[in-house]
């Protein structure tokens, strides 16, 4: 039993450590058979009332449409999991989308149209009962900013590009003490020059140190080191991470995680010089009943993902983020969901007569799923996001309806 619940609990949640998702901080439930390719193709119409709110955005209302299609599959044997996943698709705003320039200035026009699309890939491998291999890939062309991600601080105006591939190795030593060891590239690129001097770019190196205190205890200990390429002339970051954590199953259907230790951080060309900071996480993942699922997360961390605004530019952007996501089965035919993100900014050592900014969004949903006929879904979503923060035109709140219908086969 021991070395079913390493193997299962301990060694596999590893790869959790820079996930692609905060949700999947907790540990992911495999599957245990293959599931075939499967299509799914859908459209959607909408209602944005503030689709460009950053930087003196036009906030005129428009509506819009959206198509996309999308393929995925799960390939299940004893030595390997192949898990794949592909989406594209095409968004298109009704009204212009202009940006103020103030009076007397012409507007910058943003396209109305843009393609998106995202591709994840993982596989294990498990070359021996003790040795396995694990990549874990992703990249994303995004309108909306996804905030369980964690790449984003608010709307951006355009698309960008996020991407992360971590590939790791681990290993059983004995039948209680396990490592993990890999190295994560990812980073975020925006298509609008407007804010292309937040594009970053990582690549972190890792160790897990793994010990089962009990069949469903993990203690962890973990050893990260990032270095951050920021463009723009935007000074790069060196990161050391020290951190212990515990992973727990409550119950067969609840899993919990959490990490804490230290941050030790240094930005070339500072403002402050080296900074020591808190860094946490963690995430829950429950069944709570056959009809109800909830997730949630917490990171707080000092972050390269938007260290320029309001034509400052600031070392450190310690931020604080929070997440949970609920989804209730009302019936075979009829799905609820919701959730809600919220995150706190704070900008700091900006440099001489320069002042801190602080900002915090609110974000949430509301959403359901309705079976019409076989293969075919009737959904819809209302999302509002708020931003509050101490420079006033960046503040914005935002409201979005959607409707649409999708089939799968």
């Amino acid at each position: 039993m021991k070395k079913i619940t390493i193997t299962a609990l301990g060694l596999l949640s590893a790869s959790s450590l820079c996930a692609q998702t905060l949700f999947d901080l907790a540990p992911a439930e495999e599957a245990s058979e293959s599931i075939p390719l499967t299509w799914t193709v859908g459209a959607t119409i909408g209602y944005d009332d503030n689709p460009t709110p950053i930087g003196n955005g036009d906030d005129n209302g428009t509506a819009y449409v959206n198509a996309y299609v999308g393929a995925s599959f799960l390939s299940e044997s004893p030595q390997d999991r192949l898990e794949f996943s592909a989406q594209v698709g095409y968004v298109y705003y009704l009204d212009d989308l202009d940006i103020s320039n103030g009076i007397g200035n012409p507007d910058t026009e943003v396209d109305q149209d843009t393609p998106t699309g995202s591709l994840r890939v993982n596989w294990t491998r498990r070359i021996s009962e003790r040795l396995r291999f694990s990549s874990r890939n992703s990249v994303g062309f995004e309108y909306e900013p996804n905030y369980s991600v964690g790449t984003t601080s608010a709307r951006q105006v355009g698309a960008y590009t996020r991407w992360s591939s971590d590939n790791a190795v681990g290993y059983r030593w004995t039948e209680r003490l396990g490592t993990y060891t890999g190295i994560i590239f990812d980073g975020v690129n925006y298509d609008n020059n407007s804010v292309n001097s937040n594009d970053v770019s990582a690549i972190t190196f890792y160790n897990d140190f793994r010990y089962q205190l009990s069949p469903q205890t993990v203690a962890t200990l973990t050893y990260r080191y990032s270095d951050r390429n920021t463009a723009g002339g935007i000074g790069d970051s060196q990161n050391h991470f020290v951190l212990a954590g515990i992973e727990h199953r409550f119950s067969p259907n609840t899993v919990g995680i959490l990490r804490a230790g230290a941050q030790f951080r240094s930005v070339d060309n500072s403002n402050s010089g080296s900074e020591t900071s808190p860094n946490v996480e963690a995430a829950l993942r429950s069944q709570v009943s056959e009809q109800l699922s909830l997730n949630s997360y917490v990171r707080y961390s000092g972050e390269d993902y938007s260290r320029q605004i309001g034509g400052n530019v600031y070392d450190n952007s310690n931020t604080l983020r929070v997440g949970v996501t609920a989804d209730y089965r009302v019936s075979q035919a009829l799905s609820l969901q919701g959730g809600i993100n919220y995150q706190f900014l704070s900008y700091e050592d900006g440099g001489v007569g320069v002042s801190d900014v602080d900002e915090d969004l609110f974000n949430a949903y509301v959403g359901f799923d309705l079976r019409i006929a076989e293969n075919v879904y009737l959904n819809g979503t209302y999302n509002f996001e708020d931003l509050g923060s101490d420079i006033d035109d960046r503040e914005y709140d935002r409201n979005r309806f959607s409707l649409g219908v999708r089939a799968t086969f």
